[in-house]
C-alpha cells in the first residue's frame, strides 16, 4: 500500500508518514456509504432534468452562487440565489452581464463567492483570456455584476486555471491548475484519471499585485486534487482530491495550517463521502452547514460534525451609506489587532450599496475603522478573546462627507449674542467659498464644510474688533458637529469726562453713571477722568456730587465717526442756592397735553433722587412755551404743564410742601423764537431753587 504513495521527493520519514495516513484515508471511505441519510437536497436549487454544480456561499449564508446547464442541457452558467428560509432557496437568477459577456460556447464554472459577498471569482475560456482557462471577477454592482474582468497575467498562463477562492482577508488566493499525467507513479491511479490537478496559491500585495502561483506541497497534492476552498478562519482548506487507488473518484478532505505555514495531512471527511464522486464545498462563517456536489449532479447540505469544524468565527456585516442622501458608499476596511496594532485584513464595502461583512477569527481583539476619500471615519471595536460560538454582529454605519460647525459670536464683555460676517475660505486660497450672516438673536450660525480641506474662517461686526481661526478637516474625521463659541472684543473710544461748576469753572468731585442706550450695560465712572465708551453707541450720562450741586445729565453718540479718542464731555453742575435754576432735560408733553410722556421720566426721578437727598430744598417748577398760539394760552397750558409736573413728583414721595407749580407761558424765552430749534429750546421745564430750610 505503501508505495501509491511514493513520491521522489519525499524523505523516508514523511513516505512513513504519509504510509500511515493512507491507511486513516481508506478506513473513512466506508465509513460514508449512509451518508446520504443525513444530506439534504438544497431546497429551490436542485432541478430533475439539468445539472447544478460548484455551489459557494456567502459569509452569512444567505447568498449561493452556483453552476448549472439548466438553459439548454447543455452551456453551463452563473446563477445567484438567496435563502428565504431555514433550507429554503430563491428561485436562482441568471448573472447576464456574466453569463452572456463572451461566445456561446464559452465555458463559465467554479464560482466563487467572497464572504462578504461583494467579489465573485470563476474560470471562463473567453477569448480575452491569456490561456485555454483563466480566472477572471466580478465585481456587485446597484443593477447586478460587473462584465468579466481577467485576473492578470501574474495568476492566468497559457495553459488552465480554474476554481478559485480567495481567503476572508483577500490577501491568498488559490486554485487549480492541470498537471502532467507522468507525475503520477501509481500506473493504476494515473489510467483511472483523465486530467490530475493540483492546488496552486498566490499572495496578493499591498498594492494588490498577486504573486507568482506556488504549488502547494505534497502533503495536499498527491494524485490529483482540485476545486479548493479556502475556509473564514483562513486556516482551513477543503478540497476534492483522488487520494487512493481503491477509490479513484474524488472525495472531500480537509487540512489545516499551522502557525509555521504549513499543512496538516488531510482528513477525509467521511460524514459527507459517498461511493460516488463527492466534490466542490462550500461552508458559511457559521461552520455547521456544508453546500456539496454529489454524484456531479445536484447541490447537497449536510451538518458538519464538531470535530470537523473549523475555528470559530464571528461575522460583522451591515451597510455604510451616506448621511444626508442614503446611497451606498465603497468604503476601505482596515482590521487590526487591538494589541499589537498589527494589520490583520483589509477589505472594502460595495460600491453599489455599501454593504460589507467581516470575518473575524476568535480568540483576539479587533480595531476596525472604516475609511473613504472625501467621508468621515468611523472606528469599532470587536473583542473577541472570550468568545466561544458563532456570532453575527449588524453594524451599520452612516459617514459624511461635511462638517457642521456651529459658530456662536457673542459680545466679549457683555456676553450678548452679536449679528455678524462670517466668510471662510480654503487655507492659503484667495477667494471665499460663502459669507453669511450669524442670528441676530443668538448670534448663531451653522457652517457646512467639506473635509479633507483645512479653512480658515474669518469673523466681523460693525464697531468690533475682527477675529479668525483655522479649522482641519483633513485626516480622521470622526465627529460631524464641531461648535465655536467667539467673543468679539468692541471697539472703544476714549472720553474725558470734565465736570466742572457751572459758575466758575472750578473742578467738581462727582460720580458719573452711564447708561448705554443701544444695549443692557451701565458703567459707573468719576468726574474728570477718562473712560472707554464702546463705538457705535448711544449713551446718557448723569453727573452728581454730593459736595452740595445738583444733577446734570447729557447725552453722547457715537453711532457715527465724528466722535474721536480723547475727546472732552464737558458737564457744568449747578450749586445748590437760592435762586439757582436747573433747566430739566427731556420732559415731554403729549401735543397741546398736559399729560407727561414717559421719556421724561428718567429726569424727574432724577428730581425726586434730588430733592429726597436734600430735604431742606423749597422749589420752583416753572414750565414755558414758545409763542405759538395765543399769550393767555400758552400761559395757562404752561401752568397746568408744571402742576403736573410737581403731582408726578409727590406721586414718588416728595412731600408737597416742598414744590410750587408756576407757568410763565411764552414771556421768557430763551432765545427768539425764529427757528424751529430755538422754539424747541423755549419749551422747557426748569427747576428754581426758592429756599434752603
Amino acid at each position: 500500500m505503501g508505495s501509491i504513495y511514493y513520491d521522489r521527493y519525499m524523505t523516508s520519514t514523511s513516505k512513513t508518514i504519509l504510509i500511515c495516513f493512507s491507511l486513516l484515508c481508506l478506513s473513512t471511505v466506508g465509513l460514508a456509504q449512509d451518508s446520504l441519510m443525513r444530506q439534504i437536497p438544497a431546497k429551490g436549487i436542485n432541478t430533475a432534468d439539468f445539472i447544478e454544480y460548484s455551489p459557494s456561499i456567502s459569509a452569512d449564508g444567505k447568498t449561493m452562487v452556483f453552476q448549472s446547464n439548466r438553459k439548454d442541457g447543455v452551456k453551463y452558467n452563473l446563477y445567484e440565489s438567496k435563502l428565504i428560509e431555514d433550507g429554503v432557496w430563491s428561485e436562482p437568477v441568471s448573472l447576464d452581464s456574466i453569463n452572456n459577456f463572451g461566445a456561446d460556447n464559452d465555458l463559465i464554472g467554479g464560482p466563487s463567492l467572497s464572504f462578504d459577498g461583494n467579489f465573485l471569482l470563476y474560470f471562463a475560456t473567453f477569448d480575452s483570456g491569456f490561456g485555454r482557462e483563466d480566472i477572471y471577477y466580478s465585481t456587485r454592482e446597484a443593477d447586478g455584476w460587473s462584465a468579466p474582468i481577467n485576473l492578470g497575467k501574474e495568476v492566468n498562463s497559457a495553459g488552465y486555471e480554474g476554481f478559485p477562492s480567495i481567503s476572508a482577508d483577500f490577501k491568498t488566493l488559490y486554485f487549480v491548475k492541470e498537471r502532467a499525467l507522468d507525475e503520477i507513479e501509481n500506473r493504476s491511479v494515473r489510467k483511472a484519471i483523465t486530467f490530475p490537478y493540483a492546488i496552486y496559491q498566490s499572495s496578493r500585495s499591498v498594492d494588490g499585485v498577486w504573486s507568482k502561483p506556488k504549488e502547494l506541497s505534497s502533503t495536499i497534492n498527491l494524485y490529483s486534487t482540485k476545486a479548493p476552498r479556502i475556509m473564514a478562519d483562513n486556516k482551513t482548506l477543503i478540497f476534492s482530491a483522488i487520494r487512493s487507488e481503491d477509490k479513484l473518484d474524488y472525495d472531500l478532505f480537509q487540512s489545516q495550517k499551522n502557525i509555521l505555514g504549513e499543512w496538516s495531512l488531510p482528513v477525509n471527511l467521511g460524514f459527507v463521502n459517498t461511493d460516488k464522486s463527492d466534490q466542490f464545498s462550500c461552508i458559511s462563517a457559521s461552520g455547521d452547514l456544508m453546500y456539496f456536489t454529489y454524484a456531479s449532479k445536484d447541490i447537497y447540505t449536510v451538518e458538519i460534525p464538531e470535530r470537523f469544524r473549523q475555528f470559530v468565527n464571528n461575522v460583522v456585516s451591515g451597510s455604510i451609506t451616506n448621511q444626508d442622501s442614503g446611497e451606498g458608499v465603497e468604503t476601505e476596511i482596515i482590521i487590526t489587532d487591538a494589541r499589537t496594532t498589527k494589520e490583520v485584513m483589509r477589505s472594502r464595502s460595495s460600491p453599489a450599496d455599501g454593504k460589507y461583512a467581516l470575518v473575524l477569527a476568535a480568540g483576539r481583539n479587533y480595531n476596525i475603522e472604516f475609511k473613504a476619500d472625501g467621508y468621515s471615519t468611523y472606528a469599532s471595536t470587536y473583542d473577541l478573546r472570550k468568545t466561544k460560538k458563532y456570532t453575527e454582529y449588524v453594524l451599520d454605519i452612516q459617514l459624511f462627507t461635511s462638517a457642521k460647525l456651529t459658530l456662536t459670536v457673542s459680545d466679549l464683555e457683555l456676553f450678548e449674542a452679536l449679528e455678524a460676517d462670517v466668510k471662510f475660505k480654503e487655507q492659503g486660497s484667495s477667494s471665499f467659498i460663502e459669507e453669511v450672516k450669524t442670528i441676530s438673536n443668538n448670534g448663531r450660525v451653522v457652517l457646512d464644510l467639506p473635509l479633507g480641506k483645512e479653512y480658515e474662517v474669518f469673523i466681523s461686526a460693525p464697531h468690533f474688533k475682527g477675529a479668525s481661526f483655522s479649522l482641519d478637516l483633513t485626516g480622521l474625521i470622526i465627529y460631524r458637529a464641531y461648535e465655536k463659541d467667539l467673543e468679539l472684543q468692541p471697539e472703544k473710544v476714549r472720553i474725558f469726562l470734565d465736570v466742572a461748576d457751572i459758575k466758575n469753572n472750578s473742578k467738581i468731585r462727582s460720580k458719573i453713571i452711564i447708561r448705554n442706550k443701544s444695549r443692557d450695560e451701565v458703567i459707573e465712572a468719576y468726574g474728570n477722568e477718562f473712560v472707554e465708551l464702546r463705538a457705535g453707541d448711544r449713551y446718557e450720562i448723569e453727573s452728581t456730587s454730593s459736595d452740595g450741586y445738583a444733577f446734570n445729565s447729557t447725552t453722547i453718540d457715537l453711532t457715527s465717526s465724528g466722535v474721536g479718542s480723547n475727546e472732552k464731555i464737558g458737564m457744568k453742575l449747578t450749586k445748590l442756592e437760592i435762586d439757582a435754576k436747573l433747566t430739566l432735560k427731556n420732559i415731554n408733553f403729549e401735543s397741546n397735553s398736559v399729560q407727561l410722556s414717559e421719556s421724561s421720566y428718567i429726569e424727574l426721578q432724577r428730581v425726586v433722587k434730588l430733592m429726597i437727598e436734600n430735604p431742606t430744598l423749597v422749589v420752583e417748577i416753572a414750565a414755558h412755551t414758545d409763542d405759538v398760539g395765543s399769550a393767555q394760552y400758552n400761559t395757562i397750558l404752561s401752568d397746568r404743564r408744571a402742576q403736573s409736573v410737581v403731582e408726578y413728583l409727590i406721586d414718588n414721595r416728595v412731600a408737597s410742601s416742598k414744590f410750587q407749580a408756576k407757568g410763565y407761558g411764552e414771556s421768557t424765552p430763551l432765545v427768539s423764537n425764529d427757528t424751529d430749534e430755538n422754539r424747541a429750546r423755549n419749551r422747557r421745564v426748569e427747576l428754581k431753587i426758592l429756599d434752603i430750610q
